[in-house]
């Protein structure tokens, strides 16, 4: 059967490590970030999409709701018909993931990616019914957000489609599920935490030097997107 070319963009909205470092409650974590952006924008490279990076040297808005909302508007007036949009702090996010989201986007179906917290890391969007007044006034970073997406999603009379249920990362406590799940995390990471958890600052940067991102030398002008071409 034939499809129609739906033309869509994966949106990384993460903030610097530096940034993330001020606002999570993860003390020396910032090798940590630096580690999730990098993975991140490599998951989403290889889906053949493009990959728009909207960090905090580039949102604009008082609070995430605007910031995110502005983004997402943002995007739609480049000329893509859909966004898929992820953030940095989920671990276990496949490039799997987001070809699931782009393969339903196919059938009309919008993929959504519940976190255990009640939060959503994956969420795809569809430009035309996409209001942002109505979306910047979701309960944006409660437990509540995932249930009020869907329900949101469901009023503009779209299909959605979960995919599984994933841990994000938000303070220091969330480290220890990938610990206690030790042989399913891969090594960087786990050498990562345990440098948090366990280890003096000088011995995070003996460790991180096997891992060397480049996102942190990456800069764009205030209200630019990022855009890496795949």
């Amino acid at each position: 059967m034939h499809h129609k070319n739906i033309h869509t963009a994966i949106v990384l909205f993460a903030n610097s490590p530096e940034e993330e470092l001020k606002q999570k409650n993860i003390s020396g974590s910032k090798n940590l970030y630096e580690y999730f952006n990098e993975e991140t924008l490599s998951k989403a490279k290889q889906t053949g999409l493009d990959v728009l990076l909207f960090s905090d040297v580039n949102q604009v808005g008082k609070n995430f709701g605007e910031r995110f909302s502005n983004a997402i508007e943002s995007i739609f007036k480049q000329g893509y018909d859909a966004v898929i949009t992820i953030g940095n702090d989920t671990p276990d996010l496949k490039t799997e993931h987001l070809l699931i989201a782009k393969e339903n986007l196919q059938h009309q179906i919008l993929t959504l990616g519940p976190s255990m917290d009640g939060g959503s890391y994956l969420i795809t969007l569809s430009k035309s019914t996409f209001n942002k007044e109505e979306f910047q006034e979701l309960p944006w970073q409660s437990n509540f957000l995932f249930t009020a997406l869907e329900n949101y999603l469901t009023s503009k009379k779209h299909i959605t489609k979960r995919i599984e249920v994933l841990k994000d990362i938000d303070e220091t406590k969330d480290l220890f599920y990938f610990i206690n799940r030790f042989r399913n995390t891969n090594l960087i990471l786990r050498h990562l935490i345990f440098s948090i958890l366990f280890f003096p600052k000088e011995f995070i940067v003996e460790i991180f030097n096997i891992y060397t991102p480049t996102y942190s030398s990456n800069t764009c002008n205030k209200g630019s997107p990022f855009l890496f071409i795949s």
